[in-house]
């Protein structure tokens, strides 16, 4: 299907310096209304600060107006404050006070002027109260009374439903007012909220990271998202925006803490900032730190929450995360190394089952008082560090760890951790010296476990493949790092790592030959120790025509990498990337999984989400709709033009380019195939020859002779090394081009005929089909191939079929094909030599020649 759509439409643009905050209709206020208007009953909006129950309130107040088939109810806004909450009457006396007169000083009296004022009043009456909690008793019961005996409809907002006044909880008890608990946003809805503020959708990845740091909270959803624009942590692409960096408080969000923490009673305050400080912290060691009556009153003023461990221990936390960031940022530093010493009994050790963000920021604290923990500390809440992607702590962790007394194998491990902090942050040459340090110590003869030198080689050979490109050397060093090993089992971890180079870097000979020698394929379950090479033998078995294997290896790999998240949490996106190219492959347009089928929320997870803009891109490719591909294709080349950590822009680009060729666009077609040539490949490499045919299709598209060029070449090197999916592909080009130019195609059909048997799935199949029944001639057979072949995602006739020369041009190139001199040409057509020239210069550039011989073979 078509997106209706245009994709010119979506693109971003610059927001005003104000952003104008959208609302969100949400399912809650839905039902709110329907309560109201059409059952006239008074409902409770009940949620914590920021969640929107005022906006929702009004909202439905307006519908009720707005619904009401005869004279509109009058809607009598009430806003309760704390600060007149022991005051009689003090909230109703705004809204009523020019009736009662300025004595409300006598509650009996004040009473009854109240209900005299509204049978006085209109009939239809609907009360909405803000902060319902904090209204004082008259005036709760005077609502209360004109609910039960005045036949007013309220709507009333509180965070505390237990707080309210025994009058409008009787209510609720009577059956007179129903209770709707306002719920945070989820992830849908607050993708929803934010594409409707910035004008186009902000990605995936920047949503999941969005979310997860204002848990779907309205409020610190527009702020977090305003502070973004302001200091350019939102940038946008051709298709939508991203976040880049953390995701922090706003200014306003801290001021308005702030105000808050000031006006705390200095226990309470206590309270709040060691939550905050430790988060979490078990509920029985803060017991032992604070008075419950002051932790209860932190709870209920919302600044603290009682939650529970996967375990099901209690544990205290910030009511939410942006509240412990701006108070955490708010503790001056004696304070927090007064507190750290109060709090000192607090421990982090693993035997006693303390969460891995209770030891990270146990560990944190302490080094912010100057106390520096012991080194197995350090190195437990870096790896934390790491795993939840708070790249800037795990440098200051194994920077403290390196300033202190360490063993060669753990300076081994903190040079690993720091280097690997330093690449996924901004510090890649740091990350370089750090790998580099960890390898030549581990080699040094130093006394170093088999296990360091193991995580040193892994460190440094990554960088070697995936930021040098040099996959070669990335293999070297795991056979050197043999020699400074002893155990089977960490031999056997160097020997899968080495397979692991070298399929990433494409060679798949060793890989297929580990596939059979394990088994695999017959396991009822994939072992975790297979992850490190799972996507390399997916893609072995995938260039090797076996796609039915490689899809089930796929699946089986991912139900073992589902489960395995903290301890390998690349395995899931690397299996779920290679997944799609094989369906790709196989021609699985329909089915095609486009994201992580695992909960993107997961800290643990990592993954390079502007990856499923290729799955967005290849399924629109598949339909035929070009102008979504070009689009989804383009997002992806300006995000890699920002930053390519993981190396996949090549891929990027060579598919922008098939792209731009069907939809017509054949100077940018042309520009893109370039990039595609000259990026290096990288971590791509484990799909060079898709790359490589990919381009080959372009250049044919926009008649550029050295597509069939590359297509010979990669029939020559799949046939030598048996990846017989390109070895189809190109063979199908050579049969489509001759089919197009009108040659003899018997010999390219049977050709990629031969191709086809050895490549499972059902595009391959369509292909030989679809060529079956062209040579057939009947027609009724021909339309079933064509619609078979297209819903597999090829395309019969697209982009331009035809050279594009123009015809004087292509005059000359055929006379230069028989050997004619320019000059000679000239003389023939009747042209000026220096014309000749130019003619010739535009067919080279054309066609990508390099010698005058070259056209005798294409024309």
């Amino acid at each position: 299907m078509v997106d209706s759509t245009p994709a010119g439409d979506r693109r971003p643009t610059s927001p005003p310096a104000r952003l104008s905050w959208p609302v969100l209709t949400r399912r809650e206020e839905d039902r709110a209304v329907a309560v109201v208007a059409e059952h006239r009953w008074s409902v409770a909006l009940v949620g914590a600060a920021g969640l929107g129950k005022t906006t929702v309130a009004a909202r439905v107040t307006d519908r009720v107006v707005a619904l009401s088939p005869g004279d509109p109810p009058l809607v009598v806004p009430i806003t309760a404050v704390a600060a007149s909450s022991s005051m009689p009457f003090g909230a109703v006396s705004d809204r009523f006070g020019d009736v009662l007169g300025d004595d409300l000083t006598e509650p009996v009296s004040a009473e009854e002027r109240l209900r005299h004022a509204a049978e006085a009043g209109r009939g239809d009456l609907v009360l909405r109260v803000d902060d319902a909690d904090l209204l004082d008793t008259l005036s709760a019961r005077y609502v209360a009374w004109l609910v039960r005996d005045q036949d007013a409809r309220l709507v009333l907002t509180c965070r505390d439903f237990t707080a309210l006044a025994d009058p409008l909880r009787a209510l609720w008890q009577d059956d007179l007012l129903e209770r709707i608990d306002l719920e945070p946003l989820d992830v849908d809805e607050a993708a929803s909220l934010v594409e409707r503020a910035l004008g186009a959708p902000l990605e995936p990845a920047s949503v999941e990271r969005v979310h997860r740091a204002t848990e779907g909270n309205p409020l610190y959803l527009r702020e977090v998202v305003r502070a973004g624009l302001a200091s350019g942590a939102l940038e946008h692409t051709a298709l939508s925006w991203y976040w880049r960096g953390r995701v922090t408080a706003s200014h306003s969000l801290a001021d308005m803490y702030r105000t808050e923490l000031a006006g705390l009673p200095g226990d309470l305050r206590d309270v709040v900032e060691i939550v905050a400080l430790a988060d979490p912290i078990p509920l029985s060691r803060l017991l032992a730190l604070v008075d419950g009556a002051d932790l209860d009153r932190a709870v209920g003023l919302g600044f603290v929450r009682i939650d529970s461990t996967d375990a099901g221990s209690p544990v205290a936390r910030s009511s939410h995360p942006l509240v412990g960031e701006v108070v955490r940022a708010l503790v001056p530093v004696a304070r927090r190394t007064a507190l750290f010493a109060r709090a000192n009994a607090f421990r982090t050790d693993r035997p006693e089952g303390a969460p891995p963000a209770a030891r990270l920021r146990a560990t944190l604290w302490a080094l912010e008082c100057g106390v520096v923990p012991p080194v197995d500390q350090l190195l437990d809440a870096a790896r934390v560090a790491g795993g939840l992607q708070e790249h800037e702590s795990a440098i200051a962790l194994t920077t403290a760890a390196l300033g202190s007394g360490l063993t060669a194998t753990e300076r081994v491990r903190t040079h690993c951790l720091r280097s690997l902090a330093h690449g996924y942050s901004s510090g890649r040459e740091a990350g370089r010296l750090d790998a580099e340090a960890a390898w030549g110590l581990a080699t040094s003869g130093a006394d170093v476990d088999d296990v360091a030198v193991v995580e040193a080689c892994e460190t440094l050979a990554n960088l070697r493949q995936f930021h040098d490109d040099d996959p070669a050397a990335a293999v070297a060093l795991a056979e050197v790092a043999t020699q400074y090993v002893r155990a089977p089992e960490t031999v056997e971890q160097l020997r899968v790592l080495r397979l692991s180079h070298l399929g990433w870097g494409g060679d798949f000979a060793e890989v297929r030959e580990e596939i059979e020698r394990t088994g695999v394929l017959r396991s009822p379950t994939i072992p975790r120790s297979f992850l490190p090479i799972a996507p390399c033998a997916i893609a072995a078995l995938g260039t090797g025509g076996r796609l039915d294997d490689a899809q089930r290896l796929a699946h089986a790999c991912l139900a073992t990498a589902a489960v395995h998240l903290e301890d390998s949490p690349w395995s899931v996106g690397e299996v779920v990337s290679v997944l799609h190219q094989v369906q790709v492959w196989r021609g699985d347009i329909a089915d095609m999984l486009t994201q992580v089928p695992v909960s993107r929320a997961d800290p643990f997870l990592k993954y390079d989400f502007t990856l499923e803009l290729f799955g967005i891109g290849n399924r629109a490719l598949g339909q035929r709709r070009w102008t979504d591909a070009v689009t989804a294709f383009t997002a992806a080349c300006e995000r890699y033009e920002l930053t390519d950590p993981g190396g996949f822009a090549a891929y990027a680009w060579s598919r922008l380019a098939m792209a731009q060729a069907y939809a017509g666009m054949t100077d940018a077609a042309a520009e893109s195939v370039e990039r595609a040539r000259t990026t290096p490949l990288r971590a791509m490499r484990i799909l060079g020859d898709q790359i490589e045919t990919t381009i080959s299709w372009t250049e044919a598209l926009l008649g550029n002779p050295a597509g069939l060029r590359r297509a010979d070449e990669l029939i020559a090197r799949g046939t030598a090394t048996g990846a017989w999916t390109h070895v189809l592909y190109a063979q199908t080009l050579h049969y489509a081009m001759d089919a197009m130019s009108g040659r003899d195609t018997t010999a390219s059909l049977a050709r990629m005929q031969e191709a086809a048997t050895r490549v499972d799935g059902p595009l391959a199949a369509a292909i030989t089909g679809y060529a079956e029944a062209l040579r057939s001639g009947d027609r009724g057979w021909i339309a079933s191939a064509q619609s078979a072949l297209a819903a597999c995602g090829m395309a019969v006739t697209a982009g331009r079929t035809k050279q594009p020369l123009t015809k004087r041009e292509y005059e000359v190139a055929e006379y230069a094909a028989q050997g004619f001199s320019n000059r000679r040409i000239a003389d023939q057509l009747g042209l000026s030599v220096r014309t000749v020239d130019a003619h010739m210069s535009r067919v080279f550039s054309k066609w990508d020649l390099h010698a005058r011989s070259e056209l005798a073979e294409l024309l």
